[in-house]
């Protein structure tokens, strides 16, 4: 039985992936758990599943009797060197992520990765710690997940480039002009997904989508130039490969993130999602607008100036989404904050985590001055 500890236990990605454990009868014992700040949440799920430990992120947990108890991100490190375990399910949102998922490799488990920020923000640094310390970065996002299947049947050198899919969002038929009227509740109003407030927002900007571009980059070895990028409103093709030989093969499924969270944790689990139904089923494509979406483009030009471009991007947008969400600016305001930041010159190349912290630092400090 494989052994896992799930961080962000009490999010859509940790609940669901607690939801397949007690209703899929999977092969997974789970060791450890982690949540920010739904303690009573945190602590009826331990006993549900037996784990040894808990910590809870955002302040102090209390002890509670038969649990290791851990609190705050320096807890979460300590919690992780005293398990044993196989995987981490990395469910945390946003950068204080990272943190997570370099404790998770450098104690040389294999991490199960939902949390795209570690690779956007840490690049090849990321992955440098998972080969020094033997690990395993699976991708956990849909699109990601779907990619890494399809590209067990073809060798490297077939694939001429990755095709990441793209709902659009709730505006993707918006006239930009009446972007400046956008409200919070109809920005984190999205069509087919269910989502936490910050992902929904960066789905309607295309942020999300221009985060998942820099990621499948680092995690397959795709340049710009060889990544694609499709809008399809429906969300039931989650991503395709483009071959030399001119064929594109795809991954349909029903928007569930059941099948990538399992399939990143354990392998061979029967009846993981409801069979697809071809009845009356009609699916679409068209070309992403750079124009009105102009995050996804800069997602592109980004790769091509390397550096710490991508960390600064993500800090940008979050205290761009951080700033929307409490009304304090406009939706076009947001997108024009995170373009501005990234105006300026963010050439360093990343050599360890305090190096991160700075340049997180510096970038979020540049984004607040443009509010």
């Amino acid at each position: 039985m494989k052994r896992v500890i799930i961080l962000g236990c009490t999010g859509s990605i940790g609940s669901t992936a607690l939801e397949a454990i007690r209703t899929k009868h999977l092969d997974l014992q789970v060791v450890g758990l982690s949540a920010h700040t739904n303690a009573p949440q945190l602590i009826a799920s331990a006993h549900e599943f037996s784990a040894q430990a808990i910590c809870l992120t955002s302040t102090t947990l209390e002890e509670v009797s038969s649990l290791n108890t851990y609190s705050y991100f320096s807890g979460l490190e300590r919690m992780l060197h005293s398990l044993d375990a196989d995987i981490v399910l990395n469910a945390i949102a946003g950068f204080d992520g990272l943190r997570a998922s370099l404790a998770a490799l450098e104690c040389g488990f294999d991490l199960a990765l939902a949390n795209k920020e570690s690779v956007v923000c840490a690049g090849p640094y990321l992955f440098e710690i998972a080969k020094k310390y033997g690990s395993t970065i699976i991708p956990v996002d849909s699109e990601h997940s779907a990619i890494a299947e399809l590209l067990k049947g073809h060798e490297r050198q077939q694939v001429q480039s990755l095709i990441i899919t793209a709902s659009g969002g709730p505006f993707r038929t918006l006239d930009a002009d009446h972007f400046a009227a956008i409200t919070v509740e109809q920005a984190l109003a999205h069509p087919t997904w269910n989502m936490g407030k910050k992902i929904s927002i960066d789905s309607a900007t295309l942020a999300n989508k221009a985060l998942e571009v820099i990621e499948a980059s680092h995690l397959f070895g795709f340049d710009a130039d060889h990544i694609e990028v499709v809008v399809h409103p429906q969300s039931i093709v989650h991503s395709m490969i483009r071959t030399r030989d001119g064929a594109v093969y795809a991954q349909l499924g029903n928007p569930d993130m059941t099948l990538p969270i399992v399939n990143a944790l354990c392998t061979g689990s029967p009846s993981l999602v409801k069979p697809m139904d071809f009845t009356n089923l009609s699916l679409t494509f068209e070309q992403p607008d750079f124009k009105r979406f102009p995050l996804l483009g800069l997602a592109f030009e980004i790769l091509r100036r390397k550096g710490s471009s991508a960390l600064a991007f993500n800090a940008a947008d979050e205290v761009a989404v951080h700033a929307f969400l409490a009304r304090k600016i406009s939706y076009p305001a947001l997108v024009q904050i995170v373009m501005r930041t990234l105006d300026q010159k963010w050439d360093e190349e990343i050599d360890s985590f305090e190096h991160i912290l700075a340049l997180d630092a510096k970038a979020r400090m540049v984004a607040r001055s443009l509010i």
